[in-house]
């Protein structure tokens, strides 16, 4: 909108400048988008997450911000004190071991109905994404970005698997855990092959129906890492 001012007979023409509108966002997708900044390491465990901060981030209103907050909270992810506001969750070393242990359980179930429910294109996507992490098992490569492709297989198994519900449950149980031994599970390329080998195992698992060797391989994934990591920082 223009609007004219004189000063001192002279007419100014100047441009109201308006604040952009507040978005209509659901809380649902604000805690998406906050669950993805964490991933991303845009936040880490232990930090303070406040309501108006985080709505000038994301240009809504503060109520689906605190509605957001309150699903977190429901999946663990931050702890809301009473006038201290949301944490996003720092694990001890204990709740750690707990929760790779849980989560490796979750995937062997995980894995278990990707052979059940899998499709051609499944089993296409899956291959796909563990020749991506072939390319990258050699001593040169980061293992950081190792890990991240590891992550992404699991996901084309969990499509596999037709179960979001189940594989949130997976990425919420181990929530904070990869900020302690996720690559440090990856150091090496002996301990990337190793993983590689583990990962085309599943693939072959699923692709034949093997519900068993399945389970059992999405459990020992997770073992693995854990075992590896904590032996490098031993």
């Amino acid at each position: 909108m223009l609007h004219v001012e004189p000063i001192e007979g002279i007419a100014i023409i100047t441009r109201e400048v308006q604040a952009a509108p507040r978005r209509r966002v659901s809380a649902e997708q604000i805690a998406l988008d906050v669950v993805t900044l964490i991933g991303s390491r845009g936040f880490q465990p232990g930090d303070r997450l406040r309501e108006q901060e985080l709505a000038d981030r994301f240009n809504v209103s503060r109520g689906p911000v605190r509605e957001a907050l309150r699903i977190l909270e429901a999946r663990s992810i931050v702890h809301i004190e009473p006038m201290r506001g949301a944490t996003i969750t720092r694990l001890k070393d204990d709740e750690v071991l707990d929760a790779v242990a849980a989560a490796g359980a979750l995937f062997g179930l995980v894995c278990r109905l990707a052979c059940e429910r899998r499709t051609n294109i499944d089993i296409a996507k899956i291959a796909e994404k563990i020749s991506q992490l072939e390319t990258i098992c050699d001593e040169y490569s980061s293992p950081r970005q190792f890990f991240t492709q590891t992550l992404r297989v699991g996901r084309a198994i969990g499509q596999a698997a037709c179960s979001p519900r189940l594989m949130r449950m997976v990425e919420d149980t181990r929530f904070g855990a990869p900020d302690y031994f996720g690559p440090l599970g990856f150091t090496s390329e002996k301990l990337r092959q190793g993983a590689l080998r583990n990962w085309k195992a599943i693939q072959t698992a699923i692709t034949e129906r093997d519900a068993t060797v399945a389970d059992d391989l999405g459990r020992k994934i997770h073992h693995d890492a854990l075992a590896a990591a904590l032996l490098a920082v031993a």
